[in-house]
């Protein structure tokens, strides 16, 4: 079968079928013209796939399943308990939601944004707070947890939009490797740095962070989140960007 047969016979996209390929799931045999030609046992994993994707799988868990290097069972297992993490936090801030409207308070006040802020910067501290203040230095992590501190809300607005928007790019960029979207993204992350950092982003710095985003597996998952591999080619354009 072409990939037109199989998007109609699956509902899929020809793009989605080619996000499949790039990410390692898929490989269809090349017939005339370098034509995809999907046979049965294409098929039966294509549908797989999608069985394993309507549970909100991950394509690298996936990946991992189908490369039997993680059984399905304990990949599952594991999707669920993250699911119910998910569920008790949804569940919490449908209850604080529905509090706040029920009060009529539908705007954050500075006290409950003041210990937003310090909530963050805890969480951060207990995150990656050793391996920054290895890399940084503790004058510029105090400094760094002091400008967030004095951060808006319109700026943490910013922020938070920011990098979803530098995860999309990326995730746009990788499977067909377009360095238009990717510079675009690095170039938006060293602003992002920049509501951040105190001093400004050198190109060190700035390649630095990107070696630790690959190195981390904590750092890692941020980015890569779709495909296994953009943290590499995030740094790689990272390094390149200074390059130009």
């Amino acid at each position: 079968m072409n990939i037109k047969e199989v998007t109609k016979l699956t509902g899929l996209t020809s793009r989605a079928l080619r996000v499949w390929e790039d990410a390692g799931l898929l490989s269809p045999e090349r017939g005339e013209n370098s034509y995809r030609e999907y046979g049965e046992t294409d098929l039966t994993r294509i549908f797989y796939i999608m069985s394993l994707r309507a549970l909100d799988l991950s394509l690298p868990l996936i990946r991992e399943i189908l490369e039997q290097s993680k059984d399905e069972k304990s990949a599952l297992a594991e999707h669920l308990n993250r699911l119910k993490n998910e569920r008790e936090r949804l569940s919490t801030l449908i209850s604080s939601l529905t509090e706040k409207l029920e009060k009529g308070d539908y705007q954050m006040s500075e006290k409950d944004f003041e210990l937003l802020k310090k909530q963050k910067i805890a969480e951060n501290e207990e995150k990656y707070g050793k391996e920054v203040r290895e890399k940084y230095g503790e004058e510029q992590v105090s400094a760094s947890n002091a400008k967030f501190s004095k951060m808006t809300p319109e700026e943490m607005k910013w922020a938070e939009e920011t990098h979803k928007k530098i995860v999309d790019l990326l995730n746009e960029a990788f499977p067909i490797k377009d360095s238009v979207k990717a510079r675009e993204a690095v170039r938006l992350h060293r602003e992002w740095l920049s509501y951040y950092w105190p001093q400004p982003v050198t190109a060190e710095a700035h390649q630095g962070l990107a070696q630790m985003y690959v190195d981390d597996p904590r750092f890692r998952k941020n980015y890569d989140r779709d495909f296994e591999g953009v943290a590499e080619f995030f740094r790689d354009e990272i390094m390149s960007y200074y390059l130009l």
